[in-house]
């Protein structure tokens, strides 16, 4: 017992030495067995996002703002999209467009490093925060996508709502196939990887890849029982070919863990079958408010599940839910007008009741 209590001891301190604002999301992307793509991911953070969905039909006209005010990077929506924010800016965090490409934008700290703001050629300037919104509705391909980064200067905004600080960033788009990239700006400059269909945040994605080596024994299949000098030893319970998953909320075992989870669990045959299973591997890497937590000036900042979205890219549906909500809500695109004469819409993540249906009426009597 002294054993455990000096461990939990640990893993308090541990957790109570992150950064403040730092974002623990996961990110993963199923495939049906009649190749309909489904990507979940959850959103953690310390500070309210305060998101909203926001469906912005085709032809807005956009400018990537300079810190002096002068314009950047300028674009007219070729595609409608339906995305999320936060804070209360027109950015988008998470979100797909009609053509089916994803984009996911997920906290990279300690790695991410931007271009400083140009002098010169700034109609080539984006914000990093502005990137994710230019590439859904300019592209429909990840070659597309691929071909266009090295022309552009991506800059790093500050955030006065997170005291001015550069928010580190690294992002992931899928177009319709499944097919996916990682966008990582860091020491290196640029550089894009082939997806796995796993995402989390730091260290760079080439190291959780190299990562996953240590793991590769990881297996559904219960362990067969080991015989020593006539007697048998059976492994204790159900799961024994999972003996040494990593459990703890830091991003390269959530990478681990969702990686095998995705990899392993049965495929479904339609991308309902997919959501459901993209909720339940967003529920094995949830963190409840209190798990992980800092301190600053006195005041405790609660790194948490604010809320999770899954997209069916290949129907073109967005669900989702909040903390305190856990029903999940959608949002179908096909429902919706995301022609140049369509009207852009919203509604809040957070609220719209508890989840929970009061089911006593529905009770029979039993013969």
């Amino acid at each position: 017992m002294k054993t455990f209590s000096l461990y939990i001891s640990i893993v308090l301190v541990l957790f109570s030495t992150a950064p403040v604002s730092s974002i623990a999301c996961t990110e993963v992307r199923l495939k049906s067995k009649d190749d309909s793509v489904v990507i979940g991911r959850s959103m953690e953070f310390a500070q309210e996002l305060n998101s909203n969905i926001i469906v912005q039909p085709k032809g807005q006209k956009r400018v990537s703002k300079l810190p002096d005010g002068s314009n950047g990077k300028k674009w007219t929506a070729k595609y409608g999209v339906i995305y999320l924010d936060g804070f209360g800016l027109d950015i988008a965090v998470d979100g797909f467009n009609e053509t089916g490409l994803s984009v996911g934008e997920l906290y990279f700290p300690g790695e991410a490093q931007f271009s400083d703001v140009p002098k010169k050629h700034k109609s080539k300037a984006i914000s990093n925060l502005d990137l994710p919104l230019y590439i859904l509705q300019n592209f429909s391909t990840i070659e597309e996508v691929r071909k266009d980064l090295p022309k552009l200067n991506v800059w790093g905004e500050k955030l006065e709502v997170l005291n001015n600080i550069v928010v580190p960033v690294h992002y992931s788009v899928y177009q319709e196939d499944g097919q996916g990239i990682i966008i990582e700006y860091t020491n290196e400059g640029l550089k894009v990887y082939d997806s796995v269909g796993i995402m989390t945040n730091s260290p760079k994605y080439n190291w959780h890849l190299t990562n996953l080596r240590n793991y590769v024994g990881l297996n559904s299949q219960n362990v067969s029982p080991t015989v020593i000098d006539g007697i048998s030893f059976a492994g204790t319970g159900q799961g024994t070919g999972l003996k040494g998953i990593p459990g703890d909320p830091t991003p390269p075992s959530r990478f681990v863990r969702a990686a095998a989870i995705a990899y392993l669990s049965e495929k479904g045959n339609t991308a309902g079958d997919m959501v459901n299973l993209s909720e339940h591997i967003m529920n094995n890497v949830d963190i409840p408010i209190g798990l992980v937590r800092d301190f600053e000036s006195g005041e405790t900042f609660h790194d948490y599940t604010q809320w999770i979205v899954i997209k069916d890219i290949t129907n073109k549906i967005l669900y989702y839910r909040s903390y305190e909500n856990m029903s999940l809500r959608s949002v179908d695109m096909n429902k919706l007008d995301m022609s140049s004469e369509g009207k852009r819409l919203s509604i809040l993540v957070r609220g719209m009741g508890s989840g929970i249906v009061d089911v006593t009426s529905d009770l029979k009597t039993q013969e």
